[in-house]
């Protein structure tokens, strides 16, 4: 597929269709650099194209696409396309190729214009382009006063864009994924798996529980920490042996779930509180601390459904999800680990929220299994940014090289028996 984002000169062509681009992961092609010398000197002098100057860029455009389709290769292009005839030149199967009309107004358009530096498409040449333009019909049309990620996020929601990528599937409930040296690190919790794949999709099993693996952390000497659900134990591996690290039994209301690791390697782990599939009542649950020497405390009680954990950077906060209450709580972390303030720093509504991780701007990428969605969130609850990934998300974790990578454990189903049977959980890859 190419999607050819159009409008006229300072619509933010380039501006959407890279940021489209990268979220799709697809590659993105400036129409602009396919201009001819010639054409680039005329407008660098505020002379407008005319037809007969823009048909030889046009004829170079249409077989980039040409290309495209045959190869099967998807794209962005960005290409101002403003006569119905340039985009009937373009748009060669109407099925494959989609044009996005980017429309503002005069005033804001040449305020932006303004603004670039250095671009052969000088201000005092914008009314030729509005006068050019033949407004398209039965296309999607985006305002362009919005933000840029709203935009994208409208283009792929109006399309029909796969908003992420896969990057593995065939799994039986993907759950507590973490970034560590390379590899995401996540359990696949019905097949008693601790798995790591790398960004390009190479996975290997690290090793196997006899029993439900809940989250997962790292002590400060690497050594790896996984969650054993029904058994409520923390085990460590050592060796290629999982071994007990600590009994949390005693503690918890009934199996457990998430966990997060600290730098110093106290470990904080949540549980459901009640049988959920089981059908019981709903019953508040602990947050139990483990310290460095595997003693374990309740630092946190009457929570309901105690699940995804995170940390801010500076290790002072602990935000904690609540799942069954719709809300992210926020505690101070004193130095021995004990929790303190206990406030709510988001209500969330109608959303449940499962799985948690801070961005490099202090909001908080949130899985929402109930509404299919991811949310980002401002502290106090303003939703910045939702989208729908393939399946229902249930966790997710910022990494790759440039931490510009969501991943995101997907599944279409949280009943244990069904997600054993479908093994339809994914893990999933968000740009941001």
């Amino acid at each position: 597929m190419i999607l050819i984002i159009m409008g006229v000169s300072g619509s933010g062509k380039t501006t959407i269709g890279r940021l489209l681009a990268k979220r799709l992961g697809w590659p993105f092609i400036e129409g602009d650099d396919y201009h001819p010398a010639e054409n680039r000197e005329k407008m660098s002098t505020g002379i407008p194209l005319d037809d007969t100057d823009r048909q030889p860029w046009l004829n170079a455009l249409e077989k980039i696409i040409t290309d495209h389709l045959e190869s099967g290769d998807n794209a962005v292009l960005a290409s101002s396309a403003l006569k119905s005839r340039y985009r009937k030149q373009l748009q060669v199967d109407h099925e494959q190729v989609r044009p996005i009309y980017l429309s503002g107004s005069y005033e804001l358009i040449l305020a932006r214009l303004k603004q670039r530096i250095g671009h052969f498409m000088k201000p005092g040449m914008l009314q030729s382009q509005f006068d050019a333009l033949e407004r398209p019909t039965g296309t999607l049309v985006i305002e362009i006063h919005q933000p840029p990620e709203k935009i994208v996020d409208t283009i792929i929601d109006k399309l029909s864009l796969p908003a992420t990528q896969l990057l593995l599937d065939g799994l039986m409930f993907p759950e507590a994924p973490r970034w560590r040296d390379g590899w995401l690190w996540f359990t696949d919790q019905h097949a008693g798996h601790i798995v790591r794949v790398t960004p390009q999709g190479k996975a290997e099993t690290v090793a196997t529980l006899d029993d439900l693996p809940g989250g997962l952390g790292w002590l400060p000497d690497g050594r790896l920490l996984v969650v054993s659900m029904t058994r409520r134990q923390l085990l460590v591996l050592e060796n290629g042996t999982l071994r007990p690290y600590a009994d949390l039994s005693r503690l918890a209301s009934f199996h457990c779930n998430d966990m997060l690791s600290d730098p110093r390697g106290r470990c904080y782990v949540g549980n459901f509180g009640y049988d959920l599939h089981g059908g019981a009542e709903q019953r508040p649950a602990e947050l139990i601390l483990v310290d460095v020497q595997g003693e374990c405390s309740v630092v946190a009680d009457e929570m309901i459904f105690p699940n995804g954990c995170t940390l801010t950077p500076d290790a002072s906060n602990l935000l904690v999800a609540e799942t069954f209450a719709s809300r992210i709580t926020v505690f101070d972390v004193q130095t021995d680990g004990s929790l303190s303030n206990r406030r709510v720093w988001a209500e969330l509504g109608d959303a449940y929220p499962d799985g948690i991780c801070l961005d490099k701007d202090g909001l908080l990428w949130i899985a929402a299994p109930n509404r299919s969605r991811l949310l980002l969130v401002r502290e106090g609850g303003e939703i910045v940014r939702s989208v729908k990934p393939l399946g229902s998300p249930y966790a997710c974790m910022l990494g790759g090289n440039d931490g510009d990578r969501l991943f995101i454990a997907s599944s279409e189903t949280d009943d244990p028996e069904s997600a054993k049977q479908q093994k339809s959980g994914r893990i999933e890859v968000l740009r941001v």
